[in-house]
Formats: C-alpha cells, structure tokens, sequence
C-alpha cells in the first residue's frame, strides 16, 4: 500500500480556480472517496504528482482545498503512532496558520487515541498568494493507493 500526497494552486472565477488546482496536483483524472476516520495504516508516503498523473479510477483518501478571494492555504500534517498513519488538516488565509491547525488537529487525534508519535512527522501545504478579482484556490490531497 501507498500514500500519495500532493498539492495545487489556481486562480480564475471561483469554478475555474478549482479547476486549475486540481489540474496542478494533478488529481483531475481520479476519483478520490472520503476516508472513514482521518487515518491510514503504516504505508509508504510518496510526494509525486507524476505518479498521481498514472493512476485511474477510484481511490481512497482526503482533498482539502480552501478557495477565496484573497490569499488562502490548506495543509495536512502525518504522523506514524501504533502502526498507523494520523492525518491532520487545517486551512486558513495563511500557510503559517493553515500548517499550525494541521498539527493542533493530529495532535488532538494523537492525546484523543492516548498514542504517541513514532517520531515521524510529514508536512505537505499548497498556498495560494491573491490575484486582484480572481479567486485563488489551495489543495492538499493524499491518496491511498492498494
């Protein structure tokens, strides 16, 4: 099993951004289901959006995107705990503060699951600086690959 993770940025109405970003993270030819719990089972975790551009069908896994006017930020935080992967997600008009929700949220899974990080901790976060009248969207998006 597989990880994927990969990020986007797009601008335009706020349709086209949307469009533009998952173009970037190249996502736009798969389908990704929700993910029951924000977790996965210890797998490798790849940043590669050129294997992404290979996959088809129907996957597994978690997009966050954040679109707006102005500058907007989405980002997950990974942690490996009891042989298996936590995913926290957080996005705001900052990557400062788009990265800091995501690791208030993991943490808070983390102290919820009494369990403590293996000491491995991965960080991916896309942001998206504003563009005067267009929109400007973010994505984030890890898949899970069997």
């Amino acid at each position: 099993m597989k990880a994927y993770l990969t990020w986007g940025v797009g601008y335009g109405t706020k349709v086209i951004a949307m469009q533009n970003a998952q173009a970037a993270a190249n996502i736009g030819n798969i389908k990704i289901k929700k993910l029951e719990k924000l977790e996965i089972p210890k797998c490798e975790v790849i940043e590669s959006k050129k294997e992404l551009g290979k996959l088809k069908g129907e996957h597994s896994g978690i997009v966050l995107q954040n679109c707006a006017k102005g500058e907007v930020a989405a980002a997950l935080a990974l942690a490996v705990a009891d042989g298996k992967i936590l995913i926290g997600h957080g996005k705001a008009g900052g990557l400062v503060k788009a990265e800091r929700l995501a690791d208030a949220d993991m943490n808070k899974s983390m102290r919820d699951q009494k369990l403590t990080s293996e000491g491995i901790n991965y960080h991916i976060a896309a942001d998206a600086q504003p563009v005067k009248n267009q929109f400007s969207c973010a994505i984030v998006a890890l898949v899970l690959v069997e």
